[in-house]
């Protein structure tokens, strides 16, 4: 049997706004992509025998005549447009299609009006029965475990399947999976569960291990929190990836408030093991007029760079808390916190969530075209804001903070964040490495490279 799978494109925040590449001098900090982590774990759960090929949309024409017993697409909600679309390609051929990933599991009975089935949630423990009906002809719509599993111990992603990209040169490594907080933004609870589910220590160093890259990210951010079960776990984690001397530098993601709990041992400790940003996550969690004026952040921001990790701010404009004249409180705020790298988003309700609903409720979501969803685009009516005005201001933020920065700094800011490493591009036009001469002379003095 054949499964042939497909990654759908997407627009990244300034892709949606190609006029600010000439304008903004941090252009490339809102136009970046990394590499799903959805396709290569799902395809490293199929049984053994089973033929795997791949296309990447956002690498150009998918062909749509290729041979294959099942069709997957993995996609989150700003790639749904393009996976309808393409799912109907196949289908027109008589090629059975199956959705997975983020999307899918929030929105199943939309998203099979477009497929012929649909896997909710983890695909492990679901490819056996899919297969199975696959070969009868019996696809039967929505598949989806009873529970989630007790554990977690997934196959080691295959990444093989991205090696031709173009994206970031860094790889994206799970921990867990699952959230004890119930965020009405978030997907996480409703796509693997309330419990955080830990993978063995010794299975994600095998997976760092395995990188064909010098860096990572990791993408759950319970590395942070700082209840017991979950600080325990992150310390064993670190120190285990210290004392492995794996080398590799490697990135998180938190909030304000759950980066103020860190203390400097935590911080140190992070650093150690090779952690050289934390993407920090403003006006998601509340409104900005509210996580702004909290001092305690400035100082937490502080020390973890004087642990040596830097600190790249996320700021989400739209919060019903905030209001006209938010713009220069940010702009205040990121000087006096010293912030160097700072991404601007739109706050964006995601399909699903009980945001979206209460939204929806309210007569306030303006589209559902999906496309138009990547946090760079006023998807609903804002409180304080017009559609317009809050479109307005983020662009203006954008332009704002990087106004008086010139490309040669913001290299040397974005290496020092992130490592020379993964400035590391393919070129799209001649298929060969292509590398930042500013990137490589400042990665040579960096001792996780």
């Amino acid at each position: 049997m054949k499964v042939h799978f497909v990654f759908p494109k997407w627009e990244k925040l300034l892709e949606s706004h190609p006029q600010l590449e000439q304008e903004v001098s941090g252009y490339e900090i809102g136009s970046f992509k990394m590499s799903s982590l959805g396709i290569p774990t799902a395809a490293a759960a199929l049984p053994d025998g089973v033929e795997v090929s791949f296309q990447d949309q956002n690498l150009g024409h998918v062909d749509a005549s290729i041979e294959a017993d099942l069709v997957g697409i993995g996609f989150f909600t700003p790639q749904a447009g393009h996976a309808y679309r393409l799912s109907r390609r196949f289908r027109d051929r008589g090629i059975p299609t199956i959705a997975g990933g983020i999307h899918p599991t929030m929105v199943p009975e939309e998203t099979l009006e477009h497929f012929d089935a649909v896997a909710v949630g983890e695909v492990e423990g679901l490819w056996e029965r899919i297969l199975r009906d696959v070969e009868r002809g019996t696809l039967k719509g929505i598949y989806r475990l009873e529970a989630p599993p007790p554990s977690l111990n997934p196959k080691q992603p295959m990444r093989s399947l991205f090696k031709s990209s173009t994206y970031l040169k860094t790889g994206v490594v799970q921990i867990a999976r699952g959230c004890t907080f119930p965020c009405g933004y978030c997907v996480v609870p409703v796509c693997y569960g309330s419990r955080i589910r830990f993978r063995p220590v010794e299975d994600v160093l095998e997976d760092i291990r395995t990188l064909p890259y010098r860096n990572f990210y990791i993408a759950d951010e319970n590395i942070l929190f700082q209840d017991r079960r979950n600080r325990e776990y992150a310390i064993r984690l670190l120190r285990a990836i210290q004392e492995s001397r794996l080398t590799k530098a490697f990135y998180l993601a938190a909030y304000p408030h759950i980066l103020r709990t860190a203390d400097e041992a935590f911080l140190t400790l992070l650093s150690r093991a090779g952690c050289m940003q934390i993407y920090l996550v403003f006006g998601q969690d509340g409104p900005l007029t509210k996580e702004l004026a909290d001092d305690a952040v400035i100082d937490a921001i502080w020390r973890a760079e004087a642990s040596g990790i830097e600190i790249m701010a996320s700021i989400t404009l739209g919060n019903d808390g905030d209001g006209p004249g938010i713009g220069d409180r940010i702009l205040e705020y990121c000087e006096k916190a010293k912030l160097n790298l700072v991404e601007f988003t739109i706050m964006t309700p995601w399909p699903g969530t009980r945001q979206f609903r209460a939204l929806e409720e309210e007569g306030r979501i303006l589209t559902r075209d999906w496309d138009r969803f990547n946090s760079a685009n006023v998807v609903f009516r804002p409180r304080h804001f017009s559609p317009e005005a809050l479109r307005d201001l983020y662009l203006d933020m954008w332009k704002r903070f990087y106004r008086d920065v010139d490309a040669f700094e913001i290299k040397k800011r974005y290496v020092k964040a992130f490592s020379g490493n993964i400035l590391y591009r393919r070129s799209q036009r001649s298929g060969v490495s292509a590398t930042d001469p500013c990137a490589k002379k400042i990665d040579g003095d960096r001792s996780h490279g």
